[in-house]
Protein backbone atom coordinates (compact mmCIF):
# COMPACT_ATOMS: atom_id res chain seq x y z
CA UNK A 1 0.00 0.00 0.00
CA UNK A 2 1.40 3.42 -0.96
CA UNK A 3 2.08 6.10 1.65
CA UNK A 4 -0.82 8.15 0.23
CA UNK A 5 -3.27 5.28 0.72
CA UNK A 6 -1.93 4.68 4.22
CA UNK A 7 -2.54 8.33 5.09
CA UNK A 8 -6.10 8.24 3.75
CA UNK A 9 -6.81 5.03 5.67
CA UNK A 10 -5.41 6.56 8.88
CA UNK A 11 -7.45 9.75 8.50
CA UNK A 12 -10.62 7.73 7.84
CA UNK A 13 -10.05 5.65 10.98
CA UNK A 14 -9.52 8.76 13.08
CA UNK A 15 -12.70 10.34 11.67
CA UNK A 16 -14.79 7.26 12.47
CA UNK A 17 -13.34 7.12 15.97
CA UNK A 18 -14.15 10.78 16.57
CA UNK A 19 -17.74 10.35 15.43
CA UNK A 20 -18.08 7.32 17.67
CA UNK A 21 -16.80 9.25 20.70
CA UNK A 22 -19.04 12.20 19.90
CA UNK A 23 -22.01 9.87 19.61
CA UNK A 24 -21.41 8.59 23.11
CA UNK A 25 -20.69 12.05 24.49
CA UNK A 26 -23.93 13.45 23.15
CA UNK A 27 -26.12 10.37 23.58
CA UNK A 28 -29.77 11.32 23.86
CA UNK A 29 -31.66 10.45 27.02
CA UNK A 30 -34.19 7.65 26.76
CA UNK A 31 -37.45 8.55 28.48
CA UNK A 32 -40.47 6.45 29.42
CA UNK A 33 -44.14 7.35 29.54
CA UNK A 34 -47.67 6.01 29.42
CA UNK A 35 -50.00 6.46 26.47
CA UNK A 36 -53.05 8.42 27.62
CA UNK A 37 -55.60 8.68 24.83
CA UNK A 38 -59.28 7.89 24.49
CA UNK A 39 -58.60 5.49 21.61
CA UNK A 40 -55.25 4.49 20.10
CA UNK A 41 -52.14 6.62 19.54
CA UNK A 42 -50.79 6.58 15.99
CA UNK A 43 -47.19 5.57 15.38
CA UNK A 44 -45.86 7.45 12.34
CA UNK A 45 -42.93 6.98 10.00
CA UNK A 46 -41.61 10.48 10.69
CA UNK A 47 -42.14 13.17 13.37
CA UNK A 48 -45.21 14.89 11.93
CA UNK A 49 -48.90 14.30 11.24
CA UNK A 50 -48.14 14.52 7.52
CA UNK A 51 -46.23 11.22 7.67
CA UNK A 52 -47.58 7.72 7.15
CA UNK A 53 -49.22 5.80 9.99
CA UNK A 54 -47.15 2.64 10.50
CA UNK A 55 -48.64 1.32 13.71
CA UNK A 56 -50.43 2.23 16.93
CA UNK A 57 -50.16 2.13 20.71
CA UNK A 58 -53.08 1.44 23.05
CA UNK A 59 -54.19 3.51 26.06
CA UNK A 60 -52.04 2.56 29.04
CA UNK A 61 -49.15 1.22 26.95
CA UNK A 62 -45.74 2.15 28.35
CA UNK A 63 -43.41 3.48 25.66
CA UNK A 64 -39.70 4.30 25.62
CA UNK A 65 -38.65 7.17 23.40
CA UNK A 66 -36.08 9.84 22.66
CA UNK A 67 -37.57 13.33 22.86
CA UNK A 68 -36.96 15.18 19.59
CA UNK A 69 -37.83 18.44 21.40
CA UNK A 70 -40.41 19.25 18.74
CA UNK A 71 -43.38 17.53 20.35
CA UNK A 72 -42.49 14.11 18.97
CA UNK A 73 -40.69 11.12 20.41
CA UNK A 74 -38.67 8.54 18.50
CA UNK A 75 -39.58 5.10 19.83
CA UNK A 76 -36.55 3.13 20.95
CA UNK A 77 -37.98 -0.08 19.48
CA UNK A 78 -37.45 1.44 16.03
CA UNK A 79 -41.13 1.29 15.06
CA UNK A 80 -41.50 5.03 14.43
CA UNK A 81 -42.53 8.28 16.12
CA UNK A 82 -45.38 9.26 18.45
CA UNK A 83 -46.82 12.63 19.40
CA UNK A 84 -45.76 13.40 22.96
CA UNK A 85 -48.96 15.37 23.50
CA UNK A 86 -50.49 12.06 24.51
CA UNK A 87 -47.70 10.57 26.62
CA UNK A 88 -48.25 11.39 30.29
CA UNK A 89 -44.63 12.01 31.28
CA UNK A 90 -44.18 14.80 28.75
CA UNK A 91 -45.08 18.34 29.84
CA UNK A 92 -46.86 20.04 26.98
CA UNK A 93 -48.38 23.50 27.19
CA UNK A 94 -50.09 24.57 23.95
CA UNK A 95 -49.56 28.20 22.99
CA UNK A 96 -52.45 30.36 21.88
CA UNK A 97 -52.18 34.00 20.84
CA UNK A 98 -55.18 34.67 23.05
CA UNK A 99 -53.40 33.31 26.14
CA UNK A 100 -52.90 35.79 28.94
CA UNK A 101 -50.22 33.73 30.66
CA UNK A 102 -52.36 33.36 33.78
CA UNK A 103 -53.69 29.86 33.15
CA UNK A 104 -52.09 27.00 35.10
CA UNK A 105 -49.72 25.02 32.86
CA UNK A 106 -51.51 22.29 30.94
CA UNK A 107 -54.96 23.24 32.17
CA UNK A 108 -57.07 24.23 29.21
CA UNK A 109 -60.58 22.97 29.79
CA UNK A 110 -63.31 22.37 27.22
CA UNK A 111 -66.82 22.40 28.68
CA UNK A 112 -69.31 20.75 26.35
CA UNK A 113 -72.99 21.48 27.12
CA UNK A 114 -74.84 18.60 25.46
CA UNK A 115 -77.51 18.94 22.78
CA UNK A 116 -78.75 22.39 21.71
CA UNK A 117 -80.85 23.97 18.96
CA UNK A 118 -83.11 21.44 17.27
CA UNK A 119 -81.84 18.76 19.66
CA UNK A 120 -83.48 19.44 23.03
CA UNK A 121 -82.10 16.34 24.74
CA UNK A 122 -84.23 14.84 27.50
CA UNK A 123 -87.50 16.70 28.11
CA UNK A 124 -89.85 16.33 31.08
CA UNK A 125 -91.28 18.14 34.12
CA UNK A 126 -91.07 21.46 32.30
CA UNK A 127 -87.35 21.06 31.60
CA UNK A 128 -85.29 20.78 28.44
CA UNK A 129 -81.90 19.21 28.95
CA UNK A 130 -80.20 21.58 26.50
CA UNK A 131 -81.07 24.63 28.66
CA UNK A 132 -80.14 23.02 31.98
CA UNK A 133 -76.68 21.90 30.87
CA UNK A 134 -75.83 25.22 29.22
CA UNK A 135 -76.63 26.95 32.50
CA UNK A 136 -74.37 24.55 34.41
CA UNK A 137 -71.56 24.96 31.88
CA UNK A 138 -71.60 28.76 32.10
CA UNK A 139 -71.52 28.64 35.90
CA UNK A 140 -68.63 26.15 35.79
CA UNK A 141 -66.72 28.32 33.33
CA UNK A 142 -66.79 31.27 35.73
CA UNK A 143 -65.63 29.14 38.66
CA UNK A 144 -62.76 27.57 36.72
CA UNK A 145 -61.61 30.89 35.28
CA UNK A 146 -61.61 32.33 38.80
CA UNK A 147 -59.15 29.54 39.64
CA UNK A 148 -56.85 30.57 36.79
CA UNK A 149 -57.91 27.99 34.21
CA UNK A 150 -58.43 28.81 30.56
CA UNK A 151 -61.91 27.61 29.59
CA UNK A 152 -63.80 27.27 26.31
CA UNK A 153 -67.42 26.18 25.74
CA UNK A 154 -68.31 24.18 22.66
CA UNK A 155 -71.48 26.25 22.50
CA UNK A 156 -72.40 29.44 24.35
CA UNK A 157 -76.01 29.64 23.17
CA UNK A 158 -78.90 27.43 22.10
CA UNK A 159 -77.02 26.10 19.08
CA UNK A 160 -77.07 22.66 17.48
CA UNK A 161 -73.65 21.03 17.05
CA UNK A 162 -72.82 17.65 15.58
CA UNK A 163 -70.75 15.40 17.82
CA UNK A 164 -67.91 15.66 15.31
CA UNK A 165 -67.94 19.44 15.66
CA UNK A 166 -67.65 19.22 19.44
CA UNK A 167 -64.60 16.97 19.16
CA UNK A 168 -63.08 19.20 16.47
CA UNK A 169 -63.38 22.26 18.71
CA UNK A 170 -61.51 20.47 21.49
CA UNK A 171 -58.80 19.16 19.18
CA UNK A 172 -58.27 22.44 17.35
CA UNK A 173 -58.05 24.35 20.62
CA UNK A 174 -55.64 21.69 21.94
CA UNK A 175 -57.59 21.25 25.16
CA UNK A 176 -56.03 19.35 28.06
CA UNK A 177 -59.34 18.09 29.47
CA UNK A 178 -62.81 17.64 28.02
CA UNK A 179 -65.95 17.75 30.17
CA UNK A 180 -69.31 17.00 28.56
CA UNK A 181 -72.30 18.00 30.68
CA UNK A 182 -75.70 16.30 30.39
CA UNK A 183 -78.92 15.62 32.26
CA UNK A 184 -80.47 12.18 32.15
CA UNK A 185 -83.84 10.95 30.99
CA UNK A 186 -85.46 7.53 31.35
CA UNK A 187 -88.80 5.84 30.81
CA UNK A 188 -88.99 4.89 34.50
CA UNK A 189 -89.73 8.12 36.42
CA UNK A 190 -88.22 6.59 39.56
CA UNK A 191 -84.71 6.58 38.05
CA UNK A 192 -82.68 9.29 39.75
CA UNK A 193 -79.19 10.39 40.76
CA UNK A 194 -75.85 11.39 39.26
CA UNK A 195 -73.33 9.39 37.26
CA UNK A 196 -70.09 10.11 35.41
CA UNK A 197 -68.46 8.29 32.49
CA UNK A 198 -64.95 7.96 31.08
CA UNK A 199 -63.42 6.10 28.13
CA UNK A 200 -62.21 2.54 28.84
CA UNK A 201 -58.45 2.38 29.35
CA UNK A 202 -57.92 6.07 30.11
CA UNK A 203 -56.32 6.24 33.56
CA UNK A 204 -56.45 10.03 33.61
CA UNK A 205 -60.07 9.99 32.47
CA UNK A 206 -60.94 7.54 35.22
CA UNK A 207 -59.24 9.67 37.88
CA UNK A 208 -60.95 12.82 36.65
CA UNK A 209 -64.36 11.11 36.55
CA UNK A 210 -63.95 9.78 40.10
CA UNK A 211 -62.85 13.16 41.46
CA UNK A 212 -65.78 15.00 39.88
CA UNK A 213 -68.33 12.32 40.83
CA UNK A 214 -67.18 12.35 44.46
CA UNK A 215 -67.57 16.11 44.63
CA UNK A 216 -70.99 15.98 42.97
CA UNK A 217 -72.28 13.53 45.56
CA UNK A 218 -70.71 15.39 48.49
CA UNK A 219 -72.05 18.77 47.36
CA UNK A 220 -75.54 17.80 46.18
CA UNK A 221 -76.39 14.84 48.45
CA UNK A 222 -78.05 13.08 45.52
CA UNK A 223 -78.01 9.35 44.80
CA UNK A 224 -74.58 8.12 43.70
CA UNK A 225 -75.14 6.05 40.57
CA UNK A 226 -71.38 5.60 40.16
CA UNK A 227 -68.49 6.03 37.73
CA UNK A 228 -68.56 3.91 34.59
CA UNK A 229 -66.61 3.14 31.44
CA UNK A 230 -68.43 4.07 28.24
CA UNK A 231 -67.64 4.56 24.55
CA UNK A 232 -69.74 7.66 23.86
CA UNK A 233 -68.60 9.46 20.72
CA UNK A 234 -67.11 12.47 22.49
CA UNK A 235 -65.19 10.18 24.85
CA UNK A 236 -64.03 7.86 22.09
CA UNK A 237 -62.79 10.47 19.64
CA UNK A 238 -61.20 13.11 21.88
CA UNK A 239 -57.45 12.64 22.34
CA UNK A 240 -57.31 14.33 25.77
CA UNK A 241 -58.71 12.88 29.03
CA UNK A 242 -62.50 13.23 28.82
CA UNK A 243 -65.54 12.65 30.98
CA UNK A 244 -69.30 12.88 30.54
CA UNK A 245 -71.46 13.92 33.49
CA UNK A 246 -75.18 13.15 33.93
CA UNK A 247 -76.20 15.71 36.56
CA UNK A 248 -79.65 14.30 37.34
CA UNK A 249 -82.82 13.02 35.68
CA UNK A 250 -85.24 15.54 34.18
CA UNK A 251 -87.71 12.63 34.09
CA UNK A 252 -87.59 12.23 37.88
CA UNK A 253 -89.75 14.68 39.81
CA UNK A 254 -87.27 15.12 42.66
CA UNK A 255 -84.21 15.55 40.43
CA UNK A 256 -86.14 17.84 38.09
CA UNK A 257 -87.10 20.16 40.94
CA UNK A 258 -83.45 20.53 41.83
CA UNK A 259 -82.40 21.05 38.20
CA UNK A 260 -84.61 24.14 38.25
CA UNK A 261 -83.06 25.46 41.47
CA UNK A 262 -80.23 28.01 41.25
CA UNK A 263 -78.59 26.72 44.42
CA UNK A 264 -78.48 23.16 43.10
CA UNK A 265 -77.14 24.22 39.69
CA UNK A 266 -74.43 26.25 41.41
CA UNK A 267 -73.54 23.25 43.57
CA UNK A 268 -73.16 21.10 40.46
CA UNK A 269 -70.92 23.73 38.86
CA UNK A 270 -68.81 24.04 42.02
CA UNK A 271 -68.46 20.26 42.20
CA UNK A 272 -67.14 20.09 38.66
CA UNK A 273 -64.72 22.98 39.24
CA UNK A 274 -63.39 21.48 42.48
CA UNK A 275 -63.06 18.02 40.93
CA UNK A 276 -61.15 19.39 37.94
CA UNK A 277 -58.88 21.64 39.99
CA UNK A 278 -58.08 18.95 42.53
CA UNK A 279 -58.86 21.13 45.56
Amino acid sequence: MTSKKLLISFLLSVTIALFSVAGHAFAETIEQGEVDTQSSLNVRSAPGTWSDIVGSKLPGDVVEYIDNENGWGKLTDGSGYVSLDYVTTHEHTPIDDEDTGTAPSGNRIILDPGHGGIDSGAASNGLLEKHVVLDIAKRTQILLEDRGFKVKLTREEDLFLELEERVAIAETWQADQFVSIHANGFSDPNANGIETFYYPGSSNGKSMAAAVQNQLIDQTDRRNRGVFEETFYVLRHTSMPAILIEAGFVTNESDAARLQDDHYLQSVAESIAIGISGE
